[in-house]
């Protein structure tokens, strides 16, 4: 059964829809319709919004394009919140496909990608409860597949870099944190296809631990105090923790958890080690989660441009990051940028001199 959708909805991913919005009613989760390019068939029973009210669309089993096709710009859709685990496994398992569809273009299937990430990867920073295997299994996968598809195909790059969310969430940071760190990994020519993937599992997990913090540290527009300061100082411990229970080990990647905030002049955290006692990828992922932060707006601060974060990051942060990993960034945004404009590559040009 296939019902005519509601119109004057809103795209809960961001993109342009009627106006109007709809209200979510108890007990569901709105998804959006792009989503459905990942899957065959619909894994559940899918609703719309009227009066707010769930309306029963179709029911698990239908064609999923279908639905898409038929009502994708006017409606978003709703599924049962206990139903959402079985979503996320069927996207993050649809997700190569979309990657590799080339009969869209690198922007749409780029857009598409990252949308799918980030409903998949979402409920892992959203709990602060703990961190379940399921979870970071599906979150692996789904980061698993948009790094094979960068290092197999050069379109896509550029695309899903301008397609990253720039408004700093825990989930949006940690994908574009992994998309960067995987980038520069084959930039650096990483030949092992398993370290490159781990470096960018490690990426995707990095701030994991900030689960267990509370929003008002995390969000606090002011200067922290000194107990505040080592609640933060103790994510990085906390966030190997989660995942080495979840998992029952500790993962290969599971020193990038524990070392990304480690700094080459021995200023960082936990353990104020210099770059010497600190593994390569840790100090690549030290760099892509600095830059992603600082041109990433939050509710206290503005976002930077790439110009103005490696500035920061060359200069002012001076001796804090591995210096040769940090000019390579450089030289590969100053790549990206090229295409646009030329103040990355005009910062390249002066490390260089």
């Amino acid at each position: 059964m296939v019902l005519q959708a509601a119109r004057g909805c809103i795209d809960v991913a961001g993109a342009s829809e009627p106006s109007g919005t709809c209200r979510v009613p108890t007990g569901f989760r709105a998804v959006a319709t792009q989503l459905l390019s990942g899957l065959r068939e619909l894994p559940c029973d899918v609703y719309i919004s009227t009066g707010g009210h769930a309306l029963l669309y179709t029911t698990v089993g239908s064609d999923a394009l279908d639905v898409q096709r038929r009502i994708d710009g006017e409606c978003h859709l709703l599924i049962r919140k206990e139903d959402h685990d079985l979503f996320r496994r069927f996207l993050a398992a649809g997700l190569r496909g979309v990657l590799a569809d080339e009969s869209l273009h690198p922007r749409e299937r780029s857009r598409r990608a990252y949308a799918i990430s980030a409903e998949v990867v979402s409920p892992l920073f959203a709990s602060p409860g703990g961190v379940d295997r399921e979870g970071l299994t599906v979150s692996s996968d789904v980061i698993d597949s948009v790094s094979e598809a960068l290092l197999e195909g050069n379109d896509l790059v550029w695309e899903i870099v301008t397609r990253m969310q720039k408004h700093l969430t825990t989930h949006t940071h940690a994908i574009n944190t992994a998309i960067y760190a995987v980038v520069l990994a084959q930039h650096l020519r990483v030949t092992d296809r398993e370290d490159v993937l781990d470096t960018g599992r490690g990426a995707l997990l990095h701030d994991i631990g900030k689960t267990r913090i509370s929003a008002g540290i995390l969000d606090k527009p002011g200067p922290l105090t000194r107990s505040e300061w080592r609640v933060i100082q103790g994510h990085p411990a906390t966030g190997i923790q989660l995942v080495s229970k979840a998992l029952g080990f500790v993962p290969g990647y599971g020193h990038i958890i524990a070392e990304h905030h480690e700094r080459a002049d021995g200023s960082g955290y936990p353990g104020g080690r210099r770059s010497s006692q600190v593994a390569l990828d840790s100090q690549l992922v030290a760099i892509v989660d600095a830059f992603d932060a600082l041109t990433s707006a939050r509710s206290y601060k503005a976002t930077a441009t790439p110009f103005e974060a490696l500035r920061v990051m060359r200069f002012d942060m001076a001796g804090q990051f591995n210096d040769e990993i940090l000019q390579e960034f450089i030289g590969l945004l100053g790549g990206w940028q090229e295409l646009r404009r030329g103040d990355v590559r005009e910062l390249g040009t002066s490390v260089a001199s």
